[in-house]
């Protein structure tokens, strides 16, 4: 596993946790990548007909958190507090940039950011927990110097005015992509990211693909 000065005893994280931190901080190694998961078929997509989950999000412009570029929309967030960015639309555009944007600012936030991102981005639960726990055995304290990953863009998988699953697309600066599996739920009138249960037997968020799906929505290049 690479060394990185801004994190420390990572060798007690949950493996989703090292790699979802990986994932956002530098190119990722195959080991480290490949010991978590790898590349596999998703399940079949369960989205309701009348439902367009391929609308691309509106008046995208970028803005950079801890190195990473992230996307703002018409759709969310609408308010960007330090580190904090909440309020979005109750859409499937804005379900995507949700999970995005949680997934991105809970995985590389500084020691002093990340309690501000768990309470107000992300759902309450043993996953949130589970996070906290391991987000506390690790520092980062800077901003991504070089080879941040860049996000290409989303697949809505799964969509319902409760809940969205996303599948965030990134590419590195290897040429390598990754897919990351995110799940948000409509709570206090916002999509919150919900993180899995350390019970439950679920994949790896975080996987190496061949090459992004021919069904990308894609992020509007820079």
């Amino acid at each position: 596993m690479p060394t990185n000065p801004n994190h420390a005893r990572t060798e007690r994280l949950p493996c989703w946790a090292v790699t979802a931190v990986l994932a956002f901080a530098g190119p990722l190694t195959a080991a480290a990548l490949f010991a978590c998961g790898s590349d596999a078929p998703s399940d079949p997509v369960q989205v309701p007909a009348a439902v367009d989950t391929t609308a691309p999000p509106t008046g995208l412009r970028w803005q950079s958190f801890q190195g990473v570029d992230l996307p703002v929309t018409d759709q969310g967030p609408r308010r960007v507090e330090g580190a904090v960015a909440t309020g979005y639309e109750h859409s499937p555009a804005g379900a995507a940039v949700a999970a995005t944007q949680a997934t991105v600012r809970a995985s590389i936030a500084t020691d002093t950011q990340w309690p501000g991102i768990g309470a107000r981005m992300l759902a309450p639960g043993a996953g949130r927990d589970d996070w906290a726990t391991a987000r506390a055995q690790i520092s980062i304290t800077a901003p991504i110097a070089e080879g941040a990953p860049r996000l290409l863009g989303y697949v809505v998988s799964r969509y319902s005015d409760e809940a969205a699953e996303v599948e965030i697309y990134s590419l590195h600066p290897d040429n390598s992509v990754t897919r990351n599996h995110a799940a948000v739920l409509w709570q206090y009138s916002d999509w919150r990211l919900t993180l899995p249960d350390p019970a439950s037997s679920a994949s790896p968020p975080v996987t190496a693909v061949a090459v992004p799906p021919p069904d990308l929505v894609v992020f509007f290049p820079r």
